[in-house]
């Protein structure tokens, strides 16, 4: 829930790299954006840097300062507000209000797409009509961003919430996406067992800003004002985790269907299905000309 209402700013990156035309593509796009997202956070550097150096006495926001009253996650506003003239102020307010809202609405849109036409028709219901998938698009929009509002309302501050997201995205999805582009032959059983297991040991980790104690206690784990602090990694433990669970359980599945120690007629993600699709162009053309058949299924 947690993933699916948090992935805010990275929908956009998903899109682009799962509609690339090649794998190649999407890793070059991807190396690329780790580039331009280095190059886009020197406004904010330089606009922090601003804001330390800044004597608020000075301006109608007085003493003490933002870090010190800590309202340091307001200090985007802040600079807008006390710093430029009413017009920048003004405008830039607006843009940054205008692209947190377009990010929200194409977040619900995606999460609404996804499970209609990923889970409801792919999985819960095959026969559904083109109308019933429209419905339950705009059933799970409302239902998701009823979810996400109650989220956002429990949580005292927005700003711990967006942190959140991108921690589930890099202990989540960071792997789902490597495997997508670098490891071959993992399957939707890995993928969902990976998501599964991974948010689970992330969730026992505990996460002081939504008031969840933890029930692993990592080395190094104390308590601080009453508050459990992790100093271990845990956060990338849980990604290694994750990216493990993937590929032993996508390889396990597999090997369990092609050795036939399990029934096909248990394989509801049709692996094997899709795995016969991928044959060599080089196996397909030698079985072409001996007139043999093509085999059931293919690493």
């Amino acid at each position: 829930m947690f993933q699916v209402l948090g992935s805010i700013p990275f929908q956009t990156y998903f899109q682009r790299i799962l509609s690339a035309a090649s794998p190649r593509q999407a890793s070059f796009i991807s190396y690329l954006s780790g580039l331009g997202c280095l190059l886009m956070a020197i406004p904010s550097v330089l606009i922090g840097a601003v804001a330390a150096s800044t004597d608020w006495n000075q301006t109608s926001y007085g003493l003490p300062s933002p870090l010190e009253r800590g309202e340091s996650a307001m200090i985007l506003p802040f600079v807008l507000h006390y710093l430029c003239p009413s017009y920048i102020s003004i405008g830039g307010l607006g843009a940054i209000a205008a692209a947190v809202m377009s990010s929200a609405d194409s977040a619900l849109l995606s999460v609404g797409s996804l499970f209609a036409h990923n889970i409801y028709r792919k999985i819960l219901r095959k026969k559904a009509t083109e109308k019933d998938v429209l419905w339950t698009m705009r059933a799970s929009m409302l239902v998701f961003g009823t979810a996400a509002a109650g989220l956002a309302f429990y949580s005292h501050s927005i700003y711990d919430l967006w942190f959140l997201s991108g921690e589930l995205v890099y202990a989540l999805l960071f792997p789902q996406l490597c495997c997508v582009l670098f490891i071959p032959h993992t399957n939707t059983y890995g993928s969902a067992a990976g998501i599964l297991l991974g948010f689970l040991l992330r969730l026992l980790a505990g996460e002081p800003s939504l008031k969840i104690p933890p029930v692993i206690h990592y080395p190094g784990c104390c308590l601080v004002d009453g508050v459990y602090v992790q100093l271990f990694p845990f956060k990338t433990f849980t990604m290694l985790f994750t990216l493990g669970i993937i590929v032993f359980v996508s390889y396990l599945s597999a090997f369990l269907f092609k050795r036939n120690l399990l029934s096909r007629r248990w394989d509801v993600c049709n692996i094997m299905k899709e795995n016969s699709l991928h044959i060599p162009l080089h196996q397909l053309e030698k079985q072409d000309l001996q007139g043999t058949a093509l085999p059931e299924n293919h690493d």
